[in-house]
């Protein structure tokens, strides 16, 4: 793809990694991507634009020495793609702004780039533009993204009586992280559910074209950070069954379920989607759903009258495990 830009040093690394990207994704309408101060995006008629933005941060994110830096591209865009699948939008395309620190070359560029490529076609969807900076300490990536939908859902439309749903399998990711800070080799699976994250822009609008999905949340920071959102927006509670969780396959293993439901409804960067629907509506698609996607569709509870969400035994009573999302600034309270 050959951007018009000028020439010099700045310009030529943009042009590599636009060309990175786009061997590997949908190249964007000509004229209306990179190479201008903005970019043009058509909306379908009848259609709500749906934008978000997502920042990857290395030492708080991600660490140099986990991932290669095709997998820190991939992980930004598709973190932030996953913010269109919460609401059930079809992606349009993303921007996406880089900051290096001097030391790191274009190869880490380009290679970021490869990783961004791949989020992008898996999505079907383009490079937009962006921005490139020199970072003076970590590195950072800005990915915006803009969607479209004729109903978005949102996480206000619970009710009480619905049924609460989660897809795929919760706490790989959290156990990469914790391996990894205690010096250890993640067990492979978990590697690669921090890895290589899906986000569920497919599933999303199917589920939604399918049933009155009443409200959607994707699991970026923990199951509970998350289901809290979720009762605050919609002014109920949420009423989990933690038996019902659906663990990925190392914590399924753990013989202390307690630290396994930690991980798994504490941890964050699962990417799978939280909804509710009326009790009973998904239960019939179940199975075309986890025949069409490969994945799992799991009913984990139900939404009453209250606030806040309440965790429930094998008995329906209340479990006493301080179970807790992801809060960026928790530790500074």
């Amino acid at each position: 793809m050959d951007t018009p830009l000028a020439p010099g040093p700045e310009f030529d690394r943009i042009r590599s990694l636009v060309s990175t990207v786009a061997d590997l994704a949908p190249a964007a309408e000509q004229g209306r991507g990179p190479g201008d101060d903005a970019a043009l995006v058509d909306v379908p008629a009848g259609e709500t634009l749906v934008v978000s933005t997502d920042l990857s941060i290395e030492g708080v994110h991600f660490e140099r020495a986990w991932l290669r830096w095709e997998t820190v591209g991939f992980r930004a865009v598709t973190g932030a793609l996953s913010d269109l699948a919460a609401m059930a939008a079809r992606p349009l395309g993303v921007l996406l702004s880089i900051a290096l620190p001097p030391e790191l070359d274009r190869e880490v560029l380009d290679a970021l780039g490869v990783g961004a490529g791949r989020a992008l076609a898996g999505a079907g969807c383009s490079l937009l533009g962006g921005d490139l900076s020199r970072s003076p300490g970590p590195v950072v990536l800005d990915a915006v993204v803009l969607g479209s939908a004729t109903r978005p859902v949102r996480r206000s439309g619970a009710r009480p009586g619905d049924d609460v749903w989660v897809t795929g399998e919760l706490g790989g990711a959290a156990l990469a992280v914790r391996q990894w800070r205690q010096a250890l080799e993640p067990d492979p699976r978990a590697r690669r559910a921090f890895e290589r994250p899906r986000a569920r822009l497919a599933e999303a609008r199917w589920l939604a074209d399918q049933a009155d999905v009443g409200a959607l949340i994707d699991l970026s920071d923990g199951l509970a950070g998350d289901a809290a959102q979720l009762a605050a927006a919609s002014g109920v509670r949420v009423e989990i069954d933690v038996i019902e969780i659906p663990l990925a396959p190392p914590l399924a293993e753990f013989s202390d379920r307690s630290a396994a439901l930690k991980l798994a409804a504490g941890g964050g960067e699962d990417y799978e989607l939280l909804l509710t629907a009326p009790a009973g509506a998904l239960q019939p698609l179940r199975a075309a759903f986890e025949s069409r996607f490969g994945a799992r569709l799991t009913r984990v509870g139900s939404i009453t009258a209250g606030g806040g969400v309440e965790w429930k035994g094998p008995e329906h009573g209340p479990v006493d495990i301080p179970l807790t999302g992801f809060d960026h600034f928790a530790a500074a309270e």
